[in-house]
């Protein structure tokens, strides 16, 4: 007698698809596609608790930081996940000889013809264009499961998930080009030249931010020591940096600092680092141009990942790194998506070993990269989450930009969604990160004015660059609000006057950013020439090298770093400068949030206040 066939159900499906990628024609049905399954973790409930438990200054096991092997044990799916899992497949026609399992037990790859996958998942594949890169994927709207098994897997891709991401902001103004920095190809407008600002003078610092100006702004004193293990991290994905610039603005801002400095590489997947003058990136350049001044004779180590044209199409944006990092999370000892990371072996791109766990995290990582919490599936972004959340544990504080869009993410590709809703920016809406936004000195102010939130009514440059720059912030669509920050957030809602509809937001998800710093008319140097740039790229390595200068001074004293953060920052938002001015954009240019005293979704807590913040860290066990 035949068995009963088991009750499916939708496990994910996309809402929408990003204006960029076309639907193009059904897939062969004798194609081959490798579907991986991302098994479901184990205490993912519990490890948040444990996280606010070792990061909360009040508990006992404050700084009680976990190994990477105690972690990888905490979160490793169980026997039963994984042979529920192996039956289904097994059931459906797939023999054990094609059930590839990581050595984590955390995935299961499966080749299949798209026929086999379309009839395991009860669902219709197609091929896709992105009509700005010609690139081709593979995708569903939507896939079934047997519903015992729900709890069991994560998710599974190839399926619902495209892949727009976009490096945010890192927008310049200078001699060369008037496009994003993303791009190393100058452009056709008028060449504009820019006074070369005067590194000792702070009278003009609304103007040009020199280290000079950051240094006044947040009452930062000199570095003078560099103890080995606390080495500031820095992110990059395709954009590079070249040496010449870093040099040229070490002579005019940093004298201290020799020419010839420059960052650790820590290659991921065939990254290199630096390249011509020419070929730089001024992403890179202007993380380096901004951290390395503050936190000098301290290092920088770089995680640079493959420097391929596609390399901001999301391919690497996430999983190589993270593969890097957590060895446990790689496609064969991990869950990491393949939509997003596809090129693996590619002779154009990169076709070495792939590299799971080679890096141990630094202190402190910044990374000035955002897309749209729309443009994946709410179970991926949660994986990524989680990824976030080990690092946490591991005693790592996650640093991000809060996107240069308002409420927005992305302008011009996403926009807002249905109804006017808001689109909130990924990574910075997970609770696990500390995301950054950015303000500026209000035009003609003194250095020792309060800074104001940085949005078009004070950037007039921004409209005639086609710079539309609006500090992100706003509240999550898929992450809850964290118990850390549920008092500042229900402070501000309560006690703000003109808030946007309320069918736009969710009141009840993560709000962010948590914190800010300056943003705007950062001086840089990018492929020979001075300029000014602009966005939460900027803010981000602030505040990441501060943090890094805060736990050099831990360590100093004996003490550890101190690892994730936001426990500490809402605890105590005496810490951090006020700012009560501006707002940032929301649907069709409008206003959405406004600056307000104590926490709000354009500035968080505020910027830093240097002394205030060592005092606070040096007191804490």
């Amino acid at each position: 007698m035949a068995l009963a066939s088991p009750t499916l159900v939708l496990h994910e499906k996309r809402d929408s698809s990003p204006s960029e990628w076309v639907r193009k024609s059904a897939a062969h049905s004798d194609a081959i596609i490798l579907l991986r399954i991302a098994l479901g973790s184990r205490n993912e409930e519990a490890a948040h608790d444990r996280l606010m438990d070792i990061s909360d200054p009040s508990s006992p096991n404050f700084g009680k930081h976990w190994t990477a092997q105690q972690v990888s044990e905490f979160f490793a799916p169980s026997t039963e996940t994984l042979h529920a899992v192996q039956s289904w497949l097994s059931s459906s026609g797939i023999p054990p000889s094609r059930q590839n399992v990581s050595p984590s037990g955390a995935s299961i790859k499966v080749s299949a013809t798209v026929n086999e996958a379309e009839s395991l998942l009860g669902t219709k594949y197609y091929v896709w264009e992105n009509t700005r890169s010609n690139a081709i994927s593979i995708s569903c709207d939507g896939y079934y499961i047997p519903q015992h098994l729900q709890p069991y897997i994560a998710f599974i891709s190839p399926t619902v998930n495209l892949h727009p991401s976009y490096p945010s902001s890192g927008r310049s103004r200078q001699h060369k080009r008037t496009m994003p920095l993303r791009s190393s190809r100058p452009i056709s407008h008028p060449p504009i030249t820019y006074r070369v600002a005067d590194a000792a003078n702070l009278t003009e610092c609304w103007s040009s931010v020199t280290p000079g100006c950051i240094r006044a702004l947040y009452g930062v004193p000199a570095s003078s020591t560099a103890t080995q293990g606390n080495e500031l991290g820095i992110f990059e994905s395709g954009d590079v940096y070249d040496q010449e610039d870093l040099d040229s603005f070490f002579t005019q801002f940093a004298s201290n600092i020799p020419n010839g400095t420059h960052p650790i590489l820590q290659s991921v997947d065939g990254g290199s680092a630096p390249v011509s003058t020419e070929d730089g990136g001024g992403e890179s350049t202007l993380d380096f141009d901004l951290s390395f001044p503050l936190v000098y004779p301290q290092q920088i180590k770089l995680f640079q990942t493959f420097n391929g044209r596609t390399a901001y199409s999301g391919s690497s944006f996430f999983d190589s790194f993270l593969d890097a990092l957590d060895g446990s999370y790689c496609a064969y000892g991990g869950g990491d998506d393949p939509k997003y990371d596809p090129h693996f072996p590619n002779a154009t791109l990169w076709n070495g070993t792939r590299q799971c766990g080679v890096y141990e995290p630094t202190n402190v990582i910044s990374l000035s990269y955002e897309l749209a919490e729309a443009a994946y599936s709410p179970a991926y972004e949660k994986r990524i989450c989680q990824e976030y959340l080990k690092l946490a544990l591991m005693g790592t504080s996650i640093i991000y930009s809060s996107g240069d869009n308002g409420t927005l993410s992305r302008a011009g590709v996403w926009g807002c969604l249905a109804d006017g809703a808001q689109n909130p920016s990924f990574p910075s809406s997970c609770p696990y990160v500390t995301s950054v936004g950015a303000t500026q000195i209000a035009p003609g102010a003194p250095v020792t004015a309060p800074e104001v939130a940085v949005n078009p009514t004070n950037n007039p440059d921004g409209f005639l660059f086609n710079l539309q720059f609006s500090s992100g912030g706003g509240f999550s669509n898929v992450f809850t609000q964290p118990s850390y920050q549920k008092a500042a957030v229900n402070a501000f809602l309560s006690n703000s006057t003109g808030l946007p509809p309320a069918h736009t937001f969710n009141r009840t998800g993560r709000g962010f950013p948590d914190v800010s710093a300056n943003g705007y008319n950062i001086a840089v140097y990018t492929n020979g020439y001075y300029g000014l740039s602009l966005g939460t790229s900027a803010s981000a390595p602030i505040f990441a090298s501060l943090i890094t200068r805060l736990n050099e001074e831990r360590i100093l004293a004996g003490k550890k770093a101190v690892g994730f953060l936001n426990n500490i920052l809402y605890q105590h938002p005496e810490m951090f400068n006020d700012i009560t001015e501006g707002y940032n954009l929301g649907c069709n240019a409008h206003a959405a949030f406004y600056a307000s005293k104590g926490w709000d979704p354009v500035t968080g807590l505020g910027t830093p206040n240097y002394p205030k913040m060592r005092d606070v860290f040096l007191s804490l066990p």
